[in-house]
């Protein structure tokens, strides 16, 4: 039975009449009524406005400020209930976005991607649903992490999980970037290997895996993911270049990039008709290769970044960027290391002193 708002019979004025108390907590309105039945019909309105807007002691300030009525408020959270009762456990969405993922990414990022994902779930609980995973207890787990590029990785991570869990209907909103923000890096310094160190890094791969992933990154600046995803059948002898499509760039764009003659000697000598070009996980031959030549630690991503630091000072920054399949806003912004003319001549000068040497897979 509605209680709220009381209906009093009274007198206003020496007039007979009904009374309708609609305050709370001391705001609100009292209104006289003639009759029992306009006082009812009056009192029923009442009860119909803070059901759909709210009054005093229901939404006050707190709602209206956002605009929102209490039967907002109420769609909400059911929304956010329900969708409570249709979410995953952490464990199980962890194992969903692996098996996704797994065919479309190579061995060593999929490793990383398995490491980072398994350890927020077992921070956060691996029987906790993902739609009750708050901010507040991602920022935690970040927090946790005290190197800023290793922490990005991992809040990286976090947003691909989210964007799968949505996408399925675990979670009720898009991942707010805002909440959990990129901590600031410092910017790393783009390593370029001198023309010496790169005919030693060139010399020294001897297996032929190792030799071709080296010599696509550093004389036509692709990306090593991006190799790892090719088939002999990407490498047109024939028409002068290399076709990454969409789908094995890392920005999803197709691009050709031109078999200069430096790459050509280096790859005719152990070129297939076709299959992949990248059969193993190669870091461990590539750990040899760089201690061999004499490059170790080995600066990350150091034959990209040499490759674009060569061409752009041949080429420019236009054709730089279109055959790397970077912008020419990164060139300027990441490449400020000058080479000079004579260096960038004699690194596209570069051949291989005797096929002798590579082994191949195959035959070992």
């Amino acid at each position: 039975m509605n209680t709220w708002p009381k209906i009093k019979k009274t007198q206003n004025h020496g007039i007979d009449c009904y009374m309708v108390d609609a305050r709370i907590a001391g705001k609100g309105e009292r209104k006289f009524f003639p009759t029992k039945a306009t006082a009812e019909g009056f009192a029923q309105t009442c009860r119909n406005r803070r059901l759909n807007e709210g009054s005093g002691g229901f939404d006050d300030k707190r709602l209206r400020a956002f605009g929102w009525s209490v039967t907002d408020a109420i769609n909400f959270a059911l929304a956010h209930l329900e969708k409570i009762g249709s979410s995953k456990p952490m464990d199980k969405v962890v194992e969903w976005v692996l098996e996704d993922r797994k065919p479309h990414v190579v061995a060593s990022r999929f490793s990383d991607l398995k490491t980072r994902l398994g350890k927020f779930r077992d921070a956060v609980g691996a029987e906790t649903f993902v739609a009750k995973v708050s901010y507040e207890m991602i920022n935690d787990f970040l927090d946790t992490i005290p190197n800023a590029s290793t922490r990005n990785d991992y809040r990286k991570e976090i947003i691909l999980l989210w964007g799968e869990a949505y996408s399925k209907g675990w979670v009720l909103e898009p991942f707010d970037k805002k909440k959990a923000k990129r901590a600031p890096e410092l910017e790393k310094a783009r390593i370029v290997l001198s023309v010496d160190e790169a005919e030693r890094l060139m010399d020294s791969s001897e297996d032929e895996e190792v030799r071709a992933l080296n010599a696509l990154v550093l004389f036509a600046g692709c990306r090593v993911e991006e190799v790892e995803k090719m088939d002999w059948r990407h490498i047109e002898f024939e028409h002068g270049h290399i076709n990454i499509t969409a789908e094995i760039s890392k920005v999803r764009t197709e691009r050709f990039a031109p078999i200069n003659d430096t790459l050509r000697s280096w790859l005719a000598p152990i070129a297939k008709k076709k299959g992949a070009i990248v059969t193993r996980e190669l870091k461990y031959a590539f750990r040899k290769v760089w201690k061999r030549s004499g490059i170790y630690p080995w600066p990350q991503d150091a034959h990209r970044h040499s490759f674009i630091s060569y061409h752009r000072q041949l080429h420019g920054d236009t054709m730089t960027a279109l055959n790397a399949g970077t912008s020419e806003r990164i060139i300027k912004k990441h490449y400020k290391r000058p080479v000079t003319t004579k260096a960038a001549e004699a690194f596209f000068a570069l051949r291989p002193k005797t096929s002798g040497k590579i082994i191949s897979i195959a035959a070992a």
